[in-house]
């Protein structure tokens, strides 16, 4: 029997599913989204923390600092978005999900470039 006639036998939205696949998680097929915008949030301010410092700090790693914090929290804006214009369910789940691997992924760019200049000898 298929996973998804065992679905439909049983009543349940889960029934049938491996566990153990990444997809299968509740956090991508039951969840409201909440907790996606709260983790989104806590990494998006303490992503901002070194950003900020890097951009006030005025050296040449600023306007990249400048142009990684704004992507950050337009991403995380975008999550909010998402999570009330999507209908619920994994559709709505899986767009947070994206969203805060790009805020991951961009924030830890944004940061080794930021470095990389720094430590970057100057060529005069």
């Amino acid at each position: 029997m298929s996973g998804r006639t065992a679905r439909r036998r049983s009543g349940r939205p889960d029934a049938g599913l491996d566990p153990t696949l990444v997809t299968s998680q509740p956090a991508l097929r039951s969840s409201s989204g909440t907790v996606w915008l709260v983790v989104a949030a806590l990494f998006a301010v303490l992503s901002l923390v070194p950003l900020v410092a890097i951009a006030v700090d005025g050296g040449p790693a600023e306007s990249v600092a400048l142009v990684t914090a704004t992507l950050v929290v337009g991403l995380l804006l975008a999550m909010l978005v998402v999570r009330w214009t999507v209908r619920e369910g994994p559709p709505r789940l899986r767009a947070l999900a994206g969203c805060f691997l790009a805020m991951a992924l961009i924030a830890l760019a944004g940061m080794v470039i930021c470095v990389m200049i720094v430590w970057a000898p100057s060529v005069r």
